[in-house]
């Protein structure tokens, strides 16, 4: 605990191999990778498991406590293991929110937030219904919203898994306000995540099609001031906000993926010629 906090982690350290000489990233290193490796352990070990995952919160929590939220790599990986995420995660949500709510109001880069977005998907995977009924899913719907505005494949990919899940869940009634709060970030920014991560937005697109359209439609019909349609001539405004309410499947993704290349710049207006619907 004392080495970690001892200076700011760097975002690579925390996914980095062990470093086999002597340096204060090396330590670093070489202690979240022993923490990831103990949480492995815990996970799947047939017996006392659930003692060495109980052992690796109370540090988790210790370090989030000081600020420090690099150890979450290590209940990330906890978080595979649904005893020990109902166990010992859901129980210590509080502290480890109220950390990463800290973070974002300081104004820290949303790569900070690495380690608690690969666990809020974690257990989003495993334990979905009993995280998204806790308490905690005001605050991490706030700091989900937030990180959507980042650029970084790292933290979208699980923001976005995040994301899809819950806005699939029939675990729990999302308000309209909540639901709405997410197009509208999604679409002030889906055209800045790299290529990489069309799928992924795609498939939070579907999400909101299928179980939440309304509030879908309402926030494009809305969004005219969003980069995506700003700089669209009248027609082209109303040939996108037609395909957004009646394309889907793999048109719809193909739709997004070329408007989102628009908006960078990276190809003409003619594009969309080819999702003129009736």
């Amino acid at each position: 605990q004392k080495l970690l906090l001892a200076a700011p982690v760097t975002k690579d350290a925390v996914k980095g191999k062990p470093i086999f000489e002597y340096s204060d990233v090396a330590v670093q290193v070489n202690v979240l990778a022993l923490l990831r490796r103990a949480a492995r352990s815990a996970s799947e070990a047939p017996e006392g498991g659930a003692e060495l995952g109980a052992r690796l919160t109370e540090l988790v929590v210790a370090c989030c406590k000081e600020g420090q939220l690099a150890p979450l790599c290590a209940a990330a990986v906890l978080s595979a293991n649904k005893d020990l995420a109902k166990a010992q995660l859901i129980p210590v949500l509080d502290t480890i929110c109220n950390a990463s709510l800290q973070h974002v109001q300081a104004g820290r880069s949303a790569e900070d937030l690495i380690p608690f977005l690969d666990l809020c998907s974690g257990l989003s995977a495993s334990v979905g219904e009993e995280l998204f009924q806790s308490q905690h899913l005001g605050v991490l719907t706030q700091l989900m919203v937030a990180a959507v505005q980042s650029s970084e494949q790292d933290v979208l990919k699980p923001v976005l898994l995040f994301l899809q899940k819950l806005l699939m869940t029939r675990a729990v009634a999302l308000g309209q306000q909540d639901v709405g709060a997410i197009c509208q970030a999604i679409l002030l920014n889906f055209h800045k995540w790299p290529r990489s991560m069309n799928g992924q937005s795609f498939k939070v697109f579907s999400a909101l099609a299928e179980r939440h359209e309304a509030v879908l439609l309402t926030a494009v019909a809305a969004a005219g001031a969003a980069p995506c349609f700003a700089a669209l001539p009248s027609g082209e405004q109303l040939i996108a906000q037609r395909a957004f309410q009646q394309l889907r499947g793999p048109k719809f993704r193909a739709f997004l993926g070329d408007l989102a290349a628009l908006t960078r710049g990276e190809s003409t207006i003619d594009v969309l010629q080819v999702y003129v619907t009736e």
